[in-house]
């Protein structure tokens, strides 16, 4: 049955790519730009004689995305899996962005993995199968840089608290996970004050359990504790935290 990637050509949803074409999983890889997936589709089919088809969408600009998805599948084994990676931060986002700039953040990152789990979720239902949704630890608690990002985070978190809540595990298992630092074009060359997981080993524990219950939980799990230190801190102090 096909997984979808939703977010495919970079980052944690190209590692995600990878390991599930070397499971031997049919694909339909989502990203913005073809000419990144056309390459990217024929390596998979190449290494690992799988099915992998792209599909370019806007997702800031497209207010169906979904309807995209669900017109690529007819062709394809029915959807079991659904990961939805698909992000983007600015470093302008510290309170003072135009509507336009509000806008594309809240479409990437909030309107559309709900539009495409809405349209997907009468099929990933029907096949028993997984959604898997990625939060990040800037959604722990507001703060002056990532506002418009972090508030998108913090929705999609209620999203699948939702789902977790009306979908036993035995009819669909829904997943999120919250990501800590992750080695990206993001982070490439900045100074952090804590270790940056590589997207490989992200991609891997995620694809691992897949096959696991319903959950929410921070990847890596020690994340856990910085953003229980992050929410328990006074305020006082907390506000006086810039990076």
């Amino acid at each position: 049955m096909t997984a979808i990637v939703i977010g495919a050509s970079s980052g944690v949803g190209r590692a995600l790519s990878v390991v599930l074409a070397q499971a031997g999983q049919p694909l339909l890889l989502v990203a913005s730009d073809a000419r990144d997936l056309a390459p990217l589709c024929s390596d998979l089919h190449l290494r690992f004689g799988v099915q992998a088809k792209g599909l370019a969408i806007d997702l800031a600009g497209n207010p169906d995305p979904g309807a995209r998805v669900i017109e690529a599948l007819k062709d394809m084994p029915a959807a079991s899996t659904l990961l939805l990676p698909a992000g983007m931060s600015r470093s302008d986002d510290d309170g003072s962005l135009g509507a336009a700039a509000i806008g594309q953040l809240l479409a990437i990152n909030l309107h559309a993995p709900l539009a495409i789990a809405h349209a997907l979720l009468p099929s990933l239902v029907e096949s028993r199968g997984v959604i898997v949704g990625f939060g990040s630890i800037a959604g722990a608690r507001g703060r002056s840089r990532n506002v418009v990002y972090a508030a998108a985070k913090r929705g999609l978190e209620t999203y699948f608290e939702s789902l977790r809540h009306r979908y036993p595990p035995a009819r669909l298992r829904v997943q999120f996970h919250r990501l800590g630092f992750v080695s990206s074009n993001l982070t490439y060359g900045k100074k952090l004050p804590l270790p940056v997981a590589t997207a490989e080993a992200v991609a891997n524990d995620v694809v691992g359990r897949l096959r696991a219950g319903s959950f929410d939980r921070y990847t890596p799990r020690w994340w856990s504790l910085v953003a229980l230190l992050v929410r328990c801190m006074p305020w006082f102090v907390f506000r006086r935290i810039k990076e």
